[in-house]
């Protein structure tokens, strides 16, 4: 049987790989331009999925990938940076990767932005196309049961439940004055008004729909 992890499991998992492969990189990093260019792509790579591009961390990983670029290039003229040398980028790039272990550590990883606007707009839209759902069955239902109450009131009748309807101030007036005009109806209409109602197989459709 499978194991269903929450996830608070599943980003601590995240957590543990992601120090176990900025560790990793770091081991990597030393003054050869080539083991150094390798792993700062590397870096970049891991960085991009866990953060967005203007936090610090990925901008100052991209900073130094096109630092040992420009060396590669041989073409150190073309920043003002004096930490613009194999040795600082090097030294730059174990810092970085230092500070971004610690961080995981202490707060685990990162949410990003974009993912957290994805969560909201698909909650959203989900919790929207419930709503709707959830509306049309209900103005379903309303329909059926005023055709209900029709069926068994004559014209006149109908009439003067909407001007009571219409005429109160609030739901609960509408209600009591409603209920008094079937009273003077007499006791036979409301019954079969109920009967009517609970009769009609598509209210029981409906309903059950809505549960």
């Amino acid at each position: 049987m499978a194991i269903i992890k929450s996830p608070t499991q599943i980003r601590e998992e995240q957590a543990h790989g992601l120090v176990a492969l900025l560790n990793d990189i770091k081991s990597k990093v030393d003054e050869d331009k080539v083991n150094l260019k390798n792993a700062l792509l590397q870096l970049n790579g891991v960085l991009e999925r866990f953060y967005d591009p203007q936090d610090t961390q990925l901008a100052t990983a991209d900073k130094l990938k096109r630092y040992i670029l420009i060396l590669e290039r041989k073409n150190c003229n073309s920043t003002s940076d004096p930490r613009c040398n194999i040795h600082d980028i090097a030294e730059d790039t174990k810092t970085l990767c230092d500070s971004i272990i610690s961080e995981v550590k202490a707060l685990g990883i990162p949410l990003r932005k974009a993912d957290t606007d994805k969560s909201v707009n698909v909650n959203t839209t989900v919790t929207q196309s419930q709503e709707q759902k959830q509306n049309q069955h209900q103005d379903v239902i309303v329909k059926i049961l005023i055709e209900a109450a029709k069926d068994e009131l004559t014209g006149k009748q109908w009439k003067e439940l909407l001007a009571v309807a219409q005429a109160a101030k609030s739901p609960e007036e509408a209600h009591k004055g409603i209920m008094e005009r079937l009273k003077e109806f007499g006791a036979n209409v409301s019954a079969s008004i109920v009967a009517n109602i609970l009769t009609n197989p598509s209210v029981w459709n409906s309903l059950s729909s809505m549960l």
